[in-house]
């Protein structure tokens, strides 16, 4: 029995390679639902090595949709459990795990890849890989779903709309406060907002928040626990997992439309690999009604001043401000603006505190700062046109 065996009834497709996809390495962010599935298509189908990156942990809720886990299963790191079980599915191909956040891996990693498959579930963490897949001028496969909806975007850097081309229309209202507008906040505004949710959380118990740096909705909801667990009590760490669950019940998920969904980007990812011999990849966006049997294709026009995939990226762009004012100013008005809740601002060097004035500390017309975020891989560019 040949190796290529196995592969029998994929290489009688006309144009298939097989030699193209065991030479391939594939990244896959998130292997839940729909990351389970793309992870285990590309095994079957022979990619030669996938990358695995996920730093949550299998839940008895996660067995009805993701097929990678068991019961047995439940309370260990999905990327290591799912990176055993693929190996199992098929020994040929290499898989690494990192059950980490992908922020943490940087360029060393998503650097030897082909494709990157985003499959994840929040908004924060799928804006900094687009930013990170046009940076490294890699394709890029994201899909979500929500219940009986799903939708896929396929990125070519530079060429077709990217994620941060549409961003300001999709990032939630909450991610768009500036963490640095809230440093005026005091615990009695966290009780408020809370109560404005139908949440009641006593004065004591927000002031301990705020002592772990937690001072809005979105903080409590985005917070990484393991980030916190040695400067925080269980009881304070079991408020938050209480709050947790009261902010953000779990999305409806329906393991059919994750398989479907899936299949479309293994679909999609084969193209990208064959370059042009299995048809040519959709752009734009594809959203898949399943109550409604139906799939739909929308047009995305990519922004000529999107931050992350314009033609002038490397230039730095404008921004109107007062060099009087603080940098904390600064960076509100920078929140505001682009949706970053955590902008951090950097010139000739060093980091500005939040109480410097621009002027004060030699930042004069038209010089340039750098802001960094989360949100963005690599910093972003602001020449300053003084206002004032």
């Amino acid at each position: 029995m040949t190796g290529m065996e196995r592969y029998d009834r994929q290489l009688r497709v006309e144009g298939w390679d097989q030699n193209i996809l065991l030479s391939s390495t594939v990244f896959i962010a998130g292997v839940g639902a729909i990351g389970g599935e793309v992870a285990k298509n590309l095994a079957m189908m022979g990619v030669g090595k996938l990358i695995l990156a996920d730093y949550d942990y299998v839940e008895l809720s996660n067995l009805s949709r993701q097929l990678l886990f068991r019961d047995q299963d439940i309370g260990k790191g999905k990327a290591v459990v799912a990176a055993e079980r693929l190996r199992e599915i098929n020994p040929h191909v290499s898989v690494e795990a990192y059950g980490q956040d992908i922020r943490e891996l940087g360029e060393e990693v998503l650097g030897r890849t082909d494709i990157i498959f985003s499959c994840l579930d929040n908004w924060a963490s799928r804006r900094w890989l687009n930013s990170v897949a046009v940076s490294l001028e890699k394709p890029l496969v994201d899909g979500a779903m929500n219940g009986f909806y799903g939708n896929v975007q396929v990125v070519f850097p530079r060429k077709t709309a990217c994620l941060e081309c549409q961003s300001i229309n999709l990032i939630p209202r909450e991610e768009k406060l500036a963490e640095c507008t809230l440093k005026r906040r005091r615990p009695e505004h966290l009780v408020n907002d809370l109560k404005e949710h139908g949440i009641t959380v006593g004065l004591e118990e927000a002031e301990k928040l705020f002592q772990l740096n937690i001072k809005t909705i979105y903080d409590i909801k985005y917070t990484r626990l393991d980030m916190i667990a040695e400067l925080a009590d269980d009881q304070i760490l079991k408020l938050i997992e209480e709050l947790r669950s009261r902010l953000m019940p779990p999305m409806p998920a329906v393991q059919s439309v994750a398989s479907v969904v899936a299949g479309i980007m293994t679909t999609i990812g084969m193209q990208i690999l064959h370059q042009g011999r299995l048809g040519k990849p959709p752009t734009g966006l594809i959203v898949y009604d399943a109550l409604n049997s139906r799939l739909s294709r929308v047009k995305i026009s990519r922004d000529p001043n999107c931050i992350v995939c314009s033609e002038n990226h490397s230039a730095p762009l404008e921004f109107s401000f007062d060099l009087n004012e603080t940098v904390l100013k600064l960076k509100e008005t920078l929140a505001s603006v682009f949706g970053f809740p955590d902008p951090e601002v950097l010139y000739a060097g060093r980091r500005l505190d939040d109480e410097d004035v621009l002027a004060k500390v030699g930042v004069k017309d038209r010089d340039i700062i750098y802001v960094s975020t989360t949100r963005l891989f690599e910093p972003l560019a602001i020449r300053i046109v003084s206002s004032s």
